[in-house]
């Protein structure tokens, strides 16, 4: 298993290069989710959207379009899946604890694990997913199975009972690392 240090690096390798094209962006996404489409908010918001260099994605911009992650076609989410997994990392974690000293703060997290999970069997998961290529599908496959190996890692440090959602979630995650892996070789 890779080291967090070694996974956040093959994430910069895998990802870098990858522009937005016409994809849809953390912006446009939030305009789909608040049904925006065919007005003048839908066109301002796509126009937010970066396009080059998804690093330059600010971290305050994950939180306001935490729903996006649910509404990225497959050049969005392969453009964005770089920083959501880095997000996911808590590598922005000194930006993020800036952003709570507001005590107004209240965003929601994008929820990457659970798209990484859920549902991937379906049409929309497997269009969605279909421009990743192999290394960034190992990103993936690594990202989940480090997430897993901290769970692991949390319950026998604090000696936590693992619950019945703890073994329910622990093997979601084990069955989307197999289809992950089952990606990998299609690639």
């Amino acid at each position: 298993m890779l080291t967090k240090t070694q996974l956040i690096g093959k994430i910069y390798a895998a990802f870098t290069g990858v522009t937005l094209e016409d994809g849809i962006g953390l912006w446009e996404g939030l305009a789909l989710d608040d049904r925006l489409e065919h007005t003048a908010a839908y066109k301002r918001l796509k126009s937010k959207d970066e396009r080059l260099d998804w690093q330059k994605n600010p971290v305050i911009d994950l939180f306001i379009c935490s729903s996006s992650i649910s509404f990225h076609d497959a050049k969005g989410m392969r453009f964005n899946l770089g920083i959501y997994l880095l997000f996911a990392l808590n590598i922005f974690e000194d930006e993020e604890d800036k952003l709570h000293e507001d005590k107004n703060f209240n965003l929601s997290l994008p929820e990457v694990t659970f798209a990484l999970n859920h549902n991937l069997e379906s049409d929309y998961s497997k269009n969605r997913f279909s421009l990743l290529n192999k290394k960034q599908i190992q990103c993936v496959i690594h990202f989940l199975e480090y997430h897993l190996k901290e769970q692991e890692t949390y319950f026998n440090t604090y000696g936590a009972k693992k619950a019945s959602k703890f073994n329910k979630k622990y093997i979601e995650q084990e069955e989307a690392i197999a289809f992950w892996k089952a990606q990998e070789l299609l690639r």
